[in-house]
């Protein structure tokens, strides 16, 4: 039996596949009909896993803040449904794979706290890595098979009706799942007399989305360009060195994000923050595009002089200072 018959047996035991859940499917405008097949059995499931997405891709300002695209709202909301972007560029290969990673996290997560019925801790551990010293295999490991199958399932039901964008946005999708594959880390417990630490219990953990997403980031900017083959029916490299699995790839180069354009999910640089000591993209040469900048000054008062008094509370002076402020013309 499939793991999806699995949980639609579940959910009719439990009671959940309700009046209340079919119209929470279909009022989802941003579903298909393959997307809302499998919603209804697992509704409970579907709504939480909204919130992976979201957790994974607020990271995203924090990696760009200094760049001209720095992630900005209508780009992270047009990913999936209706209105989503058909931009083909590297910042959406970054989109499409960090939106893809933060539903395989939230299902696994979601699999540990006992919150999905079909799924628990993973209990296999590596048969290649044999436990050496005052260590063994144990505890709860992230069940990372049940979040890639269920983000395979759910995130790649996604089409666009293109093939050449689809082809890129399932590309990416499974390229996101892979770098958490391949990012598992060990993490262990002590036990012992009075902290002793005279063993240790081990098991496999996914990395925090903050590392996911900041490994992403580094993805995008080594994204491979590519090209989509009518006759192959695939994508094809446009140089020598063809694009892996783990992979970032796009069709088209992205545009300067100067100014405003919704056909690119462009806010534009006017009104940013720039660095006039820099010559990076962060530099306001840079990032104003060559309109100039103006300098602001501002009173910023905070909490300075701080001293700890024992026990407990801590005593600080107020204290104001001046910055500049340098914004894009």
């Amino acid at each position: 039996m499939s793991l999806s018959t699995q949980g639609f047996s579940v959910a009719r035991q439990m009671g959940h596949l309700s009046n209340s859940a079919e119209d929470f499917c279909n009022s989802n405008t941003g579903f298909i009909r393959r997307q809302i097949r499998f919603c209804k059995p697992n509704p409970d499931l579907i709504r939480r896993v909204e919130k992976g997405p979201m957790k994974a891709i607020a990271e995203c300002p924090n990696q760009f803040m200094n760049e001209r695209w720095n992630c900005p709202l209508n780009n992270i909301t047009a990913v999936f449904g209706t209105n989503k972007l058909r931009t083909r560029n590297r910042e959406m290969s970054f989109l499409q794979s960090v939106v893809s990673a933060g539903i395989m996290f939230h299902v696994t997560r979601s699999c540990e706290s006992g919150d999905i019925y079909d799924c628990g801790c993973d209990y296999r551990f590596p048969e290649t890595t044999e436990p050496t010293g005052d260590w063994e295999w144990g505890g709860c490991s992230d069940n990372i098979r049940y979040g890639m199958y269920f983000s395979r399932q759910f995130v790649d039901a996604s089409r666009d009706g293109e093939k050449s964008l689809d082809a890129m946005m399932k590309h990416n999708y499974e390229a996101g799942r892979q770098l958490i594959s391949n990012n598992m880390g060990i993490k262990c417990k002590c036990y012992g007399v009075s902290a002793s630490c005279t063993s240790q219990v081990c098991w496999n953990s996914m990395p925090k989305l903050r590392e996911i997403s900041s490994l992403l980031t580094s993805k995008h900017r080594q994204a491979h360009h590519v090209n989509f083959s009518k006759r192959k029916d695939k994508l094809s490299p446009t140089r020598r060195e063809s694009a892996t699995k783990h992979d970032l790839v796009y069709l088209m180069n992205s545009p300067n994000y100067c100014e405003p354009s919704k056909k690119h999910g462009s806010v534009g640089t006017h009104g940013r923050l720039c660095n006039k000591t820099s010559g990076e993209e962060d530099g306001c040469s840079m990032m104003c595009c060559g309109r100039g900048h103006q300098s602001l000054m501002r009173t910023v008062t905070e909490s300075c002089h701080c001293r700890f008094h024992w026990c407990c509370f801590l005593e600080c002076e107020t204290c104001t200072r001046q910055e500049e402020l340098n914004l894009c013309n």
